[in-house]
């Protein structure tokens, strides 16, 4: 019987009963197995506090009454005395019952006496993890030496079941918090503007492990400073400051070394900040052997982070390092291309003067074959330096408002730009689009512009020009096809690459389809190029009909 009632227990752990249900069950199953009436179960966490209790045959009154009054840790050592030791459990008469305000008259020797009490207690490795309390037995008598022998096999065997449950749990939540924790490293190694970065780990990691404060303080040179953080404490968007001579903010600045502790009241180090916090884990943050700032974990509850909390939280650490190295890096490349802009925009400004003059000079010459030279090779220049100065703003980081824009317009009005081109070469423009709209900056017409180049230049001269659209749930398709030279296999990994050309003959700078690359990226898109199966070359240009659909 006492097995069987084992085993079924433990098959409610398999099937994830949560651990009241399974408490429920073992206070159940003691009363109903060994008869008696009346049970109560008891667990304590590790500072030896009520962490559950379970009922068996009580009345709600009698639970309300019971649960206002819970023995304290002095009581429970004078009832697990050695004076009242049988066996492994505990038996106190009602008379010398520590809880009681008076005696009642006893019953006779042998018989269970009103306010008797037998305690036996839940042991894993001889560890007392709680007790079980019996009371008015079915039979009116002191159990045998046999059924007290039974009950703490029970007692034994239910307290593995709850130590199984426990571990089982904590293996489940450690499983998802390394799964949360890896979510926030891959989105850490996304996030490469600083600003955003500083504001997202604290929110980051306050949702993950549901604390009332997490902060990220940067040093100053003087002083750490909390201007992200993320709190239920209080609603405050000021910055914090923790100054190094004090606190334990302060005392991890100093010493550059991860400290926890579990009971803030005990430690004279803590220096009061939210009167609600219990305990706190501070990390400091490191980059290149020098103090960077700090992580500063709050909790509500005394001794809330595990040993395996401190681990992971220490090599998310390691994570937040690495993206503000990342961050760095970014922020000096962009500053870099920044610079490259204003250089670029500077010769630009700077040549616009003598080329207008030229161009005036030309005029002057009237119209002839020098002066159609001179004129077209200054809009050659115009057109290298606005190329140049389009594609270094897109590689700094371009900013714009999207605008909803008809495609086919877009197309139709650039083809209208062409024609001289086009008839130079008596080449035709088949269309076959419809008038699809999307979201999009107005870099839009330079990247069907540059491909429209790109392909008039390529195509044979009495061939035509291919242009048609395909339209997706979230995205479009635009094709532009042209009957030119196939381009090889190697070439079309790298011809979106800047100053790429298919030949060293061809005339051009090679910064056209880097622009379109840019352009299309930038709506968060994609460009390729196929070979057409009945010859030629097909430009494909995928983009979100709203910006970051793709």
């Amino acid at each position: 019987m006492t097995t069987r009632a084992v085993l079924e227990i433990f098959e409610d752990i398999l099937e994830e009963k949560d651990l009241p249900d399974i408490l429920n069950k073992i206070t159940s199953t003691i009363g109903e197995l060994f008869g008696f009436k009346k049970v109560t179960l008891t667990l304590w966490d590790n500072n030896f506090d009520i962490s559950y209790l379970t009922f068996y045959g009580l009345s709600e009154e009698e639970i309300k009454i019971l649960k206002k009054r819970t023995m304290s840790k002095e009581e429970r050592k004078l009832i697990l005395n050695e004076k009242y030791r049988i066996s492994n459990s505990y038996f106190v008469p009602e008379e010398d019952n520590p809880l009681l305000k008076k005696v009642l008259p006893g019953a006779p020797v042998g018989e269970w006496k009103s306010l008797d009490v037998l305690i036996v207690p839940l042991r894993v490795k001889k560890r007392i993890i709680g007790t079980i309390s019996l009371d008015e037995p079915i039979s009116g008598k002191r159990p045998t030496e046999k059924i007290l022998k039974n009950i703490e096999i029970f007692a034994d065997q239910a307290s593995l079941a709850i130590e199984s449950e426990k571990k089982l749990k904590k293996i489940e939540k450690l499983i998802e918090k390394l799964n949360i924790l890896n979510l926030i490293s891959r989105e850490l190694s996304k996030l490469v503007d600083l600003e955003n970065l500083f504001y997202r780990i604290p929110v980051l990691i306050r949702e993950t492990y549901n604390l009332p404060f997490v902060g990220l303080g940067i040093f100053d040179g003087k002083n750490i400073i909390f201007k992200h953080y993320s709190t239920q404490f209080e609603n405050s968007n000021k910055p914090l400051i923790s100054y190094p001579e004090r606190g334990l903010v302060g005392w991890v600045a100093r010493n550059k070394k991860i400290q926890y502790v579990k009971d803030v009241s005990k430690d004279p180090r803590y220096h009061e900040h939210f009167k609600e916090t219990k305990s706190e884990l501070v990390i400091p943050i490191l980059t290149d052997g020098k103090l960077f700032g700090v992580l500063d974990f709050q909790s509500n509850e005394i001794d809330f982070f595990s040993p395996e909390d401190i681990l992971l939280l220490g090599s998310l650490r390691d994570q937040i390092e690495i993206a503000l190295k990342n961050s760095y890096l970014y922020e000096k490349v962009k500053n870099e291309k920044k610079m490259q802009e204003f250089f670029i925009s500077m010769i630009s400004h700077d040549l616009k003067t003598p080329l207008q003059l030229i161009m005036g000079y030309s005029d002057l010459l009237g119209k002839g074959e020098y002066s159609e030279i001179i004129k077209d090779n200054v809009k050659k220049i115009n057109d290298i330096l606005n190329k140049a100065r389009l594609y270094s703003k897109l590689e700094a980081g371009y900013s714009e408002i999207p605008e909803k824009r008809n495609i086919n317009q877009v197309i139709k009005n650039l083809v209208k730009n062409f024609k001289g081109e086009l008839n130079k070469k008596n080449i035709e423009v088949v269309m076959n689009l419809r008038d699809l709209y999307i979201q999009s900056f107005s870099v839009l017409e330079n990247i069907f512009q540059n491909i429209l180049e790109n392909s008039i230049k390529y195509a044979p001269e009495n061939s035509k020009i291919e242009i048609y659209s395909e339209n997706g749930k979230k995205y479009i398709i635009v094709n532009i096809k042209n009957y030119g030279p196939k381009i090889p296999d190697e070439m079309k990994k790298v011809i979106f690459e800047k100053f790429k050309r298919l030949d060293s003959e061809t005339k051009g700078t090679g910064i056209g389809l880097a622009i379109v690359k840019e352009a299309v990226e930038l709506h968060g898109g994609r460009v390729w190029v196929e070979d057409s199966p009945d010859g030629g070359t097909v430009f494909r240009v995928k983009l979100p009909k709203k910006i970051g659909n793709v």
